[in-house]
């Protein structure tokens, strides 16, 4: 295991740190020295005699992991957002608002060494903390750009499919026509219904084909010997995805 990778210490609690040997953790559960010498697998124990096993952390860890100033997009909605897109390895994809980079993340993993990932910001601070967790990514194939979009357009950026979080995505659309290729995505997250619906009726307007919006919701299970049922709390409403295609 190298100095700086990111580990997940699952026991009574979970904690995802960076691994430096000899580094102290200091949590709830008592303080955790991370060994010389650690693999994935091996168990640590705190001061207060807690147990943890090393495990990987997924692409969902590090998302929900990273730091950040604004609200992220949650893993159970950037999985549909990727699949609604069809994006893969060797993509060439677009995003506007990179915010605290969560998504740019989960993006530079999914289109790989071969693709390309840009992503715009207006706010050089949220350009600073993306900027610091995307180091978690193992590729390079990303490009943070300083831009207002809603004021400027892409320039010469052009995409197979676009991302777009921002409170107004229907002010983006007549510039994503221009800068996603022919049958591309447009993938966009809103909080709101009204949001959602402005934004529907833009895309309308520019030509685009295939709308739909709708949401995600997540209910995991209590799994005991003597029985089964739902969890009280669920991860219900986060966003309305709204998702269209480019024509020609």
């Amino acid at each position: 295991m190298k100095s700086g990778e990111k580990i997940l210490l699952y026991g009574k609690k979970e904690f995802i740190v960076e691994y430096r040997p000899g580094e102290e953790v200091h949590t709830h559960l008592g303080k955790i020295v991370l060994p010389e010498k650690l693999d994935f697998g091996d168990v640590v124990t705190s001061s207060a005699g807690h147990q943890f096993v090393v495990l990987r952390p997924s692409i969902s860890d590090l998302m929900k992991s990273v730091k950040r100033k604004t609200t992220i997009i949650y893993p159970k909605d950037a999985g549909i957002m990727l699949l609604e897109a069809g994006v893969g390895c060797g993509s060439v994809v677009g995003e506007v608002g990179t915010g605290s980079g969560a998504l740019t993340l989960l993006l530079s993993r999914i289109v790989g060494p071969e693709g390309k990932v840009y992503s715009f910001e207006a706010r050089e601070d949220f350009i600073e903390i993306a900027m610091e967790n995307l180091k978690q990514s193992p590729f390079r194939n990303y490009t943070v750009v300083k831009r207002d979009v809603i004021e400027e357009g892409f320039g010469p950026y052009r995409f197979e499919a676009l991302f777009v979080d921002l409170p107004e995505p229907w002010e983006v659309v007549s510039h994503a026509k221009e800068a996603i290729l022919p049958g591309g995505a447009w993938v966009s997250l809103s909080p709101n219904m009204e949001q959602m619906k402005k934004t529907i009726l833009r895309l309308r307007e520019e030509g685009f084909l295939r709308m739909r919006s709708f949401e995600v919701l997540r209910r995991e299970m209590v799994v005991r010997s003597f029985g089964v049922r739902p969890r009280e709390l669920m991860h219900s409403h986060t966003g309305y995805i709204t998702v269209a295609r480019r024509g020609k």
